[in-house]
């Protein structure tokens, strides 16, 4: 006979269960099971992920969760009260995903009997709670709805299993077998319980009985299951009849744009043809050829991939924004649009500075392109509450991310479940990098001096090692992604559940990746101290002297006091460039132009600086060192930058001019090196690359070093577009200190410093000749203000 577990606990069930979703469709498979249910408690953060990894296992996945009674409601002393939810159908997967959010949203006034009496047949109820048994009964439900028998062959499984029988035939329903998995093997019990310790603050060695899974809650092959229930043989049969009728497949990559308001007789298509038109006549006088090119060009990628109302929703929250005298910069790689640049979504042109559209978008690049926008920090909630208005409070949510057990943490946390003192632990932790992994402590011990000698063999670090490599990368808790916002056509819990963060902000399950692969819209509105700064240090121009300052009309790039600061790395304050390695750059480089500076801000990056890369681009910059390019096609694409790749954009272009692959090839390959290398992906890349080379006449061994270069940097490179839209605020700032350096002082200290502490703010203000004036009750505001004579 065959048996499928309908009662799965993947690490999504934080510091519960023990093993990756990966690892339990592996091991389902491998005992020739052709379905799995992943129940994780109260959520479904690894859907997604659950889906593609049933796929390439080869074995059905099904959508489901234990929803628990919140523990207010549900004592210590008493059993758990829980219930498994089966989605039937993608409705009913829409159904769980609005229990989980009204079970997380709502603990105080949650009672799993009446949240379950609700549910439609389009999810399969498996309970051995009385209460919830009997509600549904009450309810009609008598279709779909089981009881569940969980049998660890021992004495108390027995008379639970009595208990639950005598239920089955009180209320007439049918019995399903469970094993209320938590880990794959029985070897992951001992996992389990440091997990378990880990999530409750306390030892392994003080863990009360109900905080972990039985030592038999393992992924048990069919035969094992079925002795077990030899008595009961229905309960088996049962989780095969269950499995067939459950088909659900999450629309994977289709994107789903919110709907954006339209006047009669409008496509979204046609509202930004026209935004756009009267966008780029405001930007250019004249409007060239070249300018409606580029534009025609724009659009027509735009229309063919069908994101026209991304771009109209984008526009509508900065338009709003500007309304409301809210600065914006638009960032990214969306600086390399004409499009952007045109709806003033962003202030860079793209022609000016030789920006390829490619890399923010291109037709063979099908996900949605990311437009970020950041706005002064202490206004974005504004901005945010807008966007909930406008488009539906039920359709908008901030994303969650996951935050995850890391080298050292998982190293810290496995030692303190484990009862070691947590002062001696933290002496072995303080001697490791900060971004370690755990397999890589060999080879830091043999490398790096601080963690010579350290007893990774020895006890009690030897197990701490063996448990903490096994756990490292679990999700511990959902916290918020630091801009993400998602914006749906329809309720967001259609498709993802959502809960509280730590600090009570609303955020979906999932983050960002499945966000993204179930084709929800991402909007990244981030907060930035340095526009917070800008608007602060106008309105006090305006209120001291009656001036009011307008980037339209001043531009600091060419401003002889301005160019001086950042000539002299006087910079400190300004944003982006008042770090000591960025002041030093600026005063090695003299930088005094806009190129400059943002050539500056991408080569001192970790990975430019180190390859030499920007020793070779000040020497050169400087006429120290002759420009020179390892092949002719090169130098003019790489002229800007003296014969060095610094930009990612510089790789698409070398691969464009070099190979002759289409310059949105050449950003399929930029993103390949981007991400987590796939080996076998950069290995075909290379090949078209070489053969493309020898097409062009490009000797082989000419090639390979071009190649060794573009693969050696190209995970570093930065986006030009971004360093551009960084620079001009780079820029507005130092203007600001050069000309206002009162008002520009007071605004740094009043939104809490960037780079530095309130105190050394408070000297370069002395320095720079100002006086700081004690506080005054008669006279003093709540943040730091300037003073006019």
């Amino acid at each position: 006979m065959e048996f499928i577990h309908l009662n799965c606990h993947s690490y999504y069930s934080m510091m519960a269960g023990a093993d990756r979703p990966e690892a339990l469709f592996r091991r389902a498979k491998a005992f020739n099971m052709n379905a799995l249910a992943i129940t994780d408690t109260n959520g479904l953060y690894g859907a997604v992920e659950a889906q593609r990894v049933a796929g390439e296992a080869g074995v059905k996945n099904i959508f489901g969760t234990v929803i628990d009674q919140p523990r207010a409601k549900a004592p210590r002393a008493k059993a758990p009260r829980n219930i498994i939810l089966i989605a039937r159908n993608i409705a009913g997967y829409g159904e769980i995903c609005r229990v989980i959010t009204d079970r997380r949203l709502n603990e105080d006034n949650f009672e799993i009997a009446m949240a379950s009496a609700k549910l439609t047949e389009n999810v399969v109820l498996i309970s051995s709670d009385p209460p919830v048994l009997e509600a549904c009964r009450v309810a009609g439900r008598g279709e779909g709805l089981y009881v569940e028998l969980v049998n660890y062959g021992d004495t108390p499984s027995r008379r639970k299993i009595a208990d639950s029988l005598r239920l089955a035939k009180r209320f007439d329903l049918p019995c399903v077998a469970t094993n209320n998995v938590h880990f794959a093997g029985p070897e992951g019990y001992e996992v389990h319980r440091v997990l378990s310790a880990i999530r409750t603050n306390t030892t392994i060695n003080q863990l009360p009985p109900y905080a972990t899974a039985h030592p038999e809650a393992w992924l048990k092959p069919p035969e094992a299951m079925e002795r077990l229930f030899a008595e009961t043989p229905e309960a088996i049969g049962n989780t095969i009849k269950i499995a067939d009728e459950c088909d659900v497949t999450l629309d994977i990559g289709r994107l789903k744009f919110p709907k954006f308001p339209l006047k009669r007789g409008e496509t979204p298509y046609s509202r930004l043809l026209k935004l756009s038109v009267e966008g780029i006549n405001q930007r250019y006088n004249p409007v060239t050829l070249q300018v409606t090119k580029r534009l025609e060009e724009e659009l027509c990628v735009i229309d063919k991939l069908n994101f026209a109302e991304y771009f109209l929703v984008v526009w509508d929250i900065v338009h709003e924004a500007k309304r409301r005298g809210v600065p914006t910069v638009g960032r990214g790689s969306a600086a390399n649009s004409i499009v952007c640049y045109a709806l003033c979504i962003t202030d860079i042109c793209p022609l000016k500075y030789n920006l390829y559209f490619e890399r923010f978008m291109n037709l063979e690049r099908k996900d949605c392109p990311d437009i970020d926008i950041d706005f002064p920090w202490n206004k974005r909630g504004e901005i945010i509450d807008y966007v909930y208005e406008t488009y539906g409070a039920d359709k908008v949510a901030m994303i969650g991310t996951h935050n995850t057990l890391r080298g050292r943490s998982a190293i810290r946390e496995v030692g303190k479940a484990m009862g070691i003192p947590i002062e001696e632990i933290e002496r072995f932790t303080k001697r490791l990098p900060a971004f370690i992994q755990i397999s890589e402590l060999e080879d830091a011990r043999a490398r790096i001096p601080e963690c010579g000698g350290l007893p990774i063999e020895d006890e009690p670090y030897r197990s701490i090692i063996k448990i903490g490599r096994k756990v490292e990368g679990f999700p511990r808790h959902l916290s918020i992604h630091c801009g993400g916002i998602v914006v749906s056509p329809t309720p967001i819990t259609d498709l993802v559940p959502l809960q509280r963060s730590a600090r009570g902000v609303v955020i979906t399950q999932m983050d960002m990746y499945p966000i993204e692969d179930l084709g929800l819209v991402k909007i990244d509105l981030l907060g930035q101290r340095g526009l917070a700064v800008i608007s602060d240090v106008k309105s006090a121009v305006k209120r001291n002297y009656d001036i009011t300052i307008d980037w339209r009309e001043t531009d600091p790039t060419t401003d002889p006091a301005t160019k001086r600061i950042m000539r002299e790395g006087k910079t400190m304050g300004c944003f982006y460039v008042e770090s000591p390695g960025m002041r030093g750059l600026l005063k090695k480089l003299r930088v005094d132009d806009f190129e400059t500076l943002v050539a500056a801000s991408s080569i001192i990056r970790p990975g430019v600086s180190d390859s030499g890369m920007m020793k070779a681009y000040i020497e050169r910059s400087l006429g120290r060192e002759k420009p020179s390019c390892l092949h002719p096609s090169m130098e003019r694409v790489l002229k800007e930058t003296f014969g060095v790749m610094i930009y990612q954009e510089d790789v698409l272009k070398v691969v464009n001019v070099v190979a002759g692959m289409s310059l949105a090839e050449a950003d399929s390959l930029r993103k390949c090196m981007s991400k987590k290398r796939n080996r076998e992906r950069m290995d075909k890349y290379k090949g078209r690359f070489i053969d493309g080379a020898a097409r062009r006449g490009v000797e082989t061994k000419t090639a390979e070093e071009i190649w060794r270069q573009i693969e050696s940097f190209g995970g570093y490179a930065f986006c030009k577009a971004h360093s551009a839209s960084f620079a001009v605020v780079s820029y507005q700032t130092a203007y600001l200190k050069a000309h206002y350096p009162a008002e520009f002082m007071a605004a740094v200290i009043a939104n809490h410093g960037g780079f530095y502490g309130a105190a050394a703010y408070i000297e370069e203000a002395r320095r720079l000749g100002l006086d700081i004036l004690p506080p005054d009750v008669n006279k003093s505001h709540e943040e730091c203000v300037s003073e006019v004579d």
